[in-house]
């Protein structure tokens, strides 16, 4: 019985022993087939892998160009943009500079053509002092001979100096003066004045030009006192031969006493006159009690102007004369013709009142005129007219109800 249970025991222990050997070889097997499954498996990850590390290797390579591509451009806009920026910034910082320049340009321009202008203008002015430095040198000169030449030659330089006194005055030759004009005295001697001047109301006066230099010009140059004295007592002396001359050739007397009682001597160089003034300062009131004014060209050039002042108001208190006298001729005409006009007018509206009363007798009434007329045509008259129609409107009604 216990060999039984012992035996009994050892088959169910080698049983229990091939059972578990069993499956201890399936799983043994089992995990063969898991361990090739995932040798396989890992293997194959390991391809997939390498694979994806090759993918993403190239991936990378073409992030990598991509981002270069990005960072390339991202610069280059990023330059152009800064280089766009900058350029305006530059630009903003020069424009103020730029503008200063072309002012600066513009100035310069115009202070060179100023300049060029200015120039011009500068040459012109010394080619002018040129020609007048020539022409005081040459008239110097002539001084100088005239005053030492003949007395001939002083004369004729010294009516020259008066009568551009004369044409800087404003008076008109020919009009209000004359040159030279020959003219008789009331005893008929035929006498040349230098200048006559004339003066409203018939008036005249004689502008006579003298030169008597020769002393003056010896008292200008010597050293001497003494003979300096001399020569200026010379110098007035002549100052009087000249007023005596005048008196002699009696210019009031002239154009039938219109002339003024007394004359004008100008001696044409103003130091010559002062120096003769002060040397006899009762020269002046002596000559003039003698009918005879000295002036200087100071004062000749003085009264000319009064005299051409004279002469304006003159003309134009003559020009209010004619305008007035214009004026009331001008008036009497609107008289006459505001008293045609007038008469015109009171015949027209008699004409008028005519005229209504005809046309009236013409085409109002029973009977009238033009509806007469106008029956006869009716009644089959040979006419080639016809009357006006607005003068048959009433009488086409009257005779349109008595047919």
């Amino acid at each position: 019985m216990t060999s039984i249970l012992v035996i009994l025991l050892l088959v169910i222990l080698i049983a229990a022993l091939g059972f578990l050997l069993l499956r201890s070889q399936r799983e043994s097997q089992a995990l063969s087939v898991e361990n090739a499954r995932l040798v396989a498996e890992v293997e194959h990850e390991r391809e997939r892998g390498a694979s994806v590390s090759e993918a993403r290797r190239a991936d990378e390579a073409r992030l990598q160009a991509t981002l270069e591509n990005l960072a390339n451009r991202i610069v280059e806009e990023r330059g152009t943009a800064l280089s766009e920026q900058h350029r305006q910034r530059l630009d903003g910082l020069l424009e103020p500079f730029r503008l200063q320049l072309d002012s600066f340009r513009q100035r310069v321009d115009e202070v060179h053509r100023s300049d060029t202008e200015l120039s011009a203008r500068l040459l012109e002015q010394v080619r002018q002092l040129q020609e007048l430095n020539h022409q005081v040198s040459d008239e110097a000169n002539n001084l100088a001979r005239a005053i030492k030449g003949e007395s001939k030659k002083q004369g004729d330089w010294g009516e020259l100096i008066v009568e551009r006194l004369f044409e800087a005055s404003g008076l008109v030759k020919g009009r209000e003066y004359t040159v030279q004009e020959s003219d008789r005295t009331g005893d008929g001697r035929l006498v040349r004045p230098d200048f006559m001047v004339r003066l409203p109301g018939e008036k005249a006066v004689v502008v006579d030009a003298k030169v008597s230099l020769t002393a003056y010009e010896r008292w200008c140059g010597e050293e001497n006192e003494a003979r300096r004295s001399e020569a200026l007592r010379e110098h007035v002396q002549s100052v009087r031969r000249h007023v005596a001359e005048l008196e002699r050739k009696d210019y009031a007397a002239l154009r039938g006493n219109r002339t003024l009682d007394f004359v004008i001597m100008c001696i044409p160089l103003e130091p010559a006159y002062q120096a003769a003034m002060q040397a006899d300062p009762s020269l002046f009131y002596d000559l003039a009690g003698r009918n005879v004014v000295v002036t200087g060209p100071a004062t000749l050039m003085i009264t000319l102007r009064l005299i051409a002042q004279i002469w304006r108001r003159e003309n134009e208190n003559r020009n209010a004369e004619l305008i007035a006298d214009k004026a009331g001729r001008i008036y009497d005409q609107v008289v006459l013709v505001a008293e045609a006009m007038t008469d015109a007018r009171r015949k027209l509206s008699g004409v008028s009142e005519s005229f209504e009363l005809a046309m009236k007798r013409l085409t109002e009434g029973r009977g009238n005129l033009a509806g007469r007329a106008e029956e006869i045509r009716r009644l089959g008259a040979k006419v080639s007219k016809k009357l006006p129609q607005e003068l048959m409107g009433n009488e086409q009604l009257t005779i349109d109800n008595e047919m």
